[in-house]
């Protein structure tokens, strides 16, 4: 199991590094910037210069006031920007990792070999939960070490962390299902339809639920409801529940992707 889990991560190490470092030199640029933005006023202005639905789409809970520089990475990274790295990481993981073998005949080698499906199946469920926690630590890293090297930055790691924690349960959650979606066709193609068709259409709900009080329902049908970051600044109690239910999420669509791709018939 540890040989299979070594070769399915070797397979995707070069993108799931490439996402962790360009996010995280993202996040260090901002928290950098940070300062200087607070002083000038520059960020507020150009905040309150655009308008109330960009804002809104951004998840920009307030434009002025903002008190640490998480404040600012909660619309400016932890927001839509993260939900749509989140599924593009996702799906290219699930796609690398079972769609493209299947399609392939890839994954006949492996079968070939002493491995059984279940085997299979949770290696990759394993490679994909740690590329997560590298991606998510990785983030996390980066802004402590930005906390301790600038004075100006005054991030709470309690807080911080409690995001990065809610964040990698919501990896956790959409990798399962990419996976579970992935076990479901033999062309990667459809699956990759299949699976960034549902993501997408979890973000749009998400947008249209912050354009109005009367959408505002409309969150609660997407996945991304359960990781609000102005709930975990403010410090609410939404995050234990939250978490137990991307939990439970994650290993609802694992144990459908373990049953459903020991029971299919796979054409390779």
């Amino acid at each position: 199991m540890i040989l299979l889990i070594r070769s399915l991560f070797k397979q995707v190490r070069k993108p799931v590094l490439a996402y962790a470092i360009g996010t995280s030199l993202y996040l260090l640029m901002l928290a950098l910037l940070y300062p200087s933005m607070m002083k000038t006023g520059l960020l507020e202005a150009k905040l309150e210069a655009l308008p109330p639905e960009v804002l809104k789409a951004f998840q920009y809970d307030k434009v002025t006031g903002f008190e640490n520089v998480l404040d600012l990475l909660g619309g400016n990274y932890y927001g839509l920007i993260f939900q749509v790295i989140a599924s593009l990481f996702l799906l290219s993981l699930a796609a690398r990792l079972v769609a493209r073998p299947i399609d392939n005949g890839e994954l006949i080698v492996y079968l070939a070999a002493p491995i059984t499906r279940n085997a299979y199946t949770f290696a990759v469920a394993i490679v994909m939960g740690i590329a997560s926690i590298v991606l998510v630590g990785l983030n996390g890293l980066v802004l402590m070490v930005s906390d301790w090297w600038m004075t100006d930055i005054s991030i709470n790691d309690v807080i911080l962390w409690r995001i990065q924690l809610n964040a990698l349960l919501l990896l956790l959650a959409i990798g399962a299902f990419t996976l579970f979606v992935a076990t479901l066709f033999d062309e990667e193609r459809r699956a990759f339809s299949l699976a960034g068709s549902v993501l997408v259409l979890s973000i749009v709900l998400t947008i249209l639920s912050e354009l109005s009080d009367k959408t505002e329902w409309l969150r609660y049908l997407s996945v991304f409801s359960l990781f609000n970051t102005t709930q975990l600044l403010e410090g609410t109690n939404h995050f234990l529940l939250h978490s137990i239910l991307l939990l439970v999420l994650c290993l609802v669509f694992l144990t459908g992707a373990v049953v459903q791709f020991g029971r299919r018939s796979l054409s390779i």
